[in-house]
């Protein structure tokens, strides 16, 4: 099993959540993330007309345990929104996961998925 995290555009978020559902993942959370890398700030609007430079990213990150066999199919519906060479669209990190279990039903490994 793996666990992939995905730092995406918020915007992003539900083309991606309806695009796994269609691949027949199981499961994902999600919160609201703030951060920032190391690119350029954006200016953004703010009250009465005026701008400023951003101190900060507002993206979702997203994980998802999938067994070994969907890891490539995953990850190509995170990375296949069209951006193409954009810098700050996010990152994906994929890690190995040594087991899961189910709370309620006391499954372990992939059958707990």
């Amino acid at each position: 099993m793996k666990k992939i995290e995905a730092i995406i555009a918020e915007d992003d978020l539900y083309k991606v959540f309806d695009s796994l559902v269609k691949l027949g993942v199981g499961g994902f959370t999600y919160f609201t993330a703030r951060g920032r890398g190391i690119g350029e700030r954006s200016m953004v609007p703010s009250g009465r007309g005026g701008r400023f430079k951003s101190a900060y990213s507002l993206s979702a990150y997203v994980f998802i345990i999938v067994s070994d066999n969907d890891v490539e199919k995953v990850v190509g519906v995170i990375a296949s929104r069209p951006v193409p060479d954009a810098i700050g669209e996010g990152k994906i990190f994929i890690s190995d996961v040594a087991d899961a279990i189910d709370v309620g039903t006391k499954k372990h490994g992939e059958a707990s998925l």
